[in-house]
């Protein structure tokens, strides 16, 4: 019989539990699959969020400069189940309250506070309709605020999918021109992680929101507009909970407006950079 030595028969067990151990990582390294979805679990459920954001603009009146912009931004949203649908969809209220710093007429700072509520309907799959503004209805601002949720809030696959996985949503769009443009938004799957004590899926995500407001032909002193969003970030959607947890987000903004000015219409124009966060701060009802 042969015979080994202590250090090689200690090297020869090291040997196979490296060889058990690579063989269950390569067993386990496929990523696990998972399913996102929107969902509020009973009707009363709130989920309140806190929003920050950084501006600095620079603003045009037919191409010469005429103001700068450097401010901050506080937002607290909430959304609160109504009702939930037989098909899974949920009635929302989506309450926002933002506050920002201004010059006043004095040159002193002032505090602009201002409120909007709307009442939606959000399909399990992310897809937000039915949404109208509540107490301040403006059927306008509505349009402007569905065209921002078609094209810039992610749409679940149906199926389930893992790290890797991409899709990209667009939509086309009418300008006030009439000429007709596209947008575009790609979302990628970077993994999966712990934030803020959720289960979450790590979305990156990039691409182009395109935001027209046309003018009221009964309303010659109204403005027309297009906002032209150019988005990129990482946001952090719970798996087990469906909401969203945390992004962090960064935009470039090019705003085009046309409106009458003493008899004389105007072009101006505002391009703008900014970074934003937004943070999951309760859950209630759950």
């Amino acid at each position: 019989m042969i015979r080994l030595s202590p250090l090689t028969q200690t090297a020869l067990s090291l040997a196979v539990v490296a060889i058990l151990v690579a063989g269950l990582l390569s067993c386990s390294s496929e990523a696990p699959s998972f399913q996102l979805s929107s969902k509020f679990p009973a009707v009363g459920a709130i989920y309140a969020y806190k929003m920050d954001s950084h501006q600095v603009a620079k603003i045009y009146e037919n191409d010469s400069l005429i103001r700068e912009v450097d401010s901050k931004m506080e937002g607290d949203i909430s959304y609160t189940a109504k009702d939930l649908l037989p098909d899974g969809a949920a009635v929302v209220r989506e309450e926002n309250r933002w506050s920002w710093d201004e010059p006043g007429d004095s040159g002193q700072i002032k505090r602009v506070t201002k409120e909007y509520a709307y009442e939606m309907t959000i399909l399990p799959n992310g897809k937000v309709i039915d949404l109208k503004m509540i107490d301040k209805p403006s059927q306008s601002w509505e349009d402007y605020v569905k065209r921002y949720s078609d094209q810039g809030m992610p749409v679940f696959p149906d199926e389930k999918i893992s790290t890797g996985y991409t899709w990209t949503q667009t939509t086309p769009v009418d300008l006030p021109s009439g000429d007709t443009t596209t947008a575009s938004m790609t979302y990628k799957i970077k993994g999966t992680t712990q934030k803020m004590g959720y289960n979450c899926a790590i979305i990156e995500y990039n691409g182009t929101v395109v935001l027209p407001l046309f003018r009221d032909p009964q309303d010659t002193t109204a403005f027309e507009m297009v906002d032209w969003i150019e988005m990129s970030g990482i946001l952090y959607y719970g798996i087990d909970i469906g909401t969203s947890v945390n992004s962090e987000e960064r935009r470039r903004v090019r705003s085009e407006r046309t409106f009458i000015k003493g008899g004389k219409q105007i072009a101006r124009r505002a391009e703008s950079e900014s970074v934003m966060s937004y943070n999951l701060v309760s859950l209630e009802g759950t």
